[in-house]
């Protein structure tokens, strides 16, 4: 995870903590929605991240293999 990540995991944790204390609802709640908020957003940063690496490291995979259809081809054209 980066860094900023990390904080807001840190932040969420002490809003989960802030809910579970004895204070009055209103404050709990906010705690609370604050905390799923945050996880949420962590969440979305997650899944973004991950469906960027993939479709980076498919791009790469095609690109190569298509790189050497070409050269197999150009050799098979040169032996005509």
């Amino acid at each position: 995870m980066r860094p900023w990540q990390n904080a807001l995991a840190i932040v969420a944790g002490f809003l989960v903590g802030g809910a579970l204390l004895p204070w009055p609802a209103r404050y709990r709640l906010t705690c609370a929605f604050a905390a799923m908020a945050i996880a949420l957003l962590l969440l979305v940063a997650r899944l973004s991240s991950h469906s960027k690496v993939r479709s980076r490291s498919a791009r790469t995979a095609t690109l190569s293999q298509i790189e050497r259809i070409r050269a197999e081809r150009e050799k098979r054209m040169r032996r005509r």
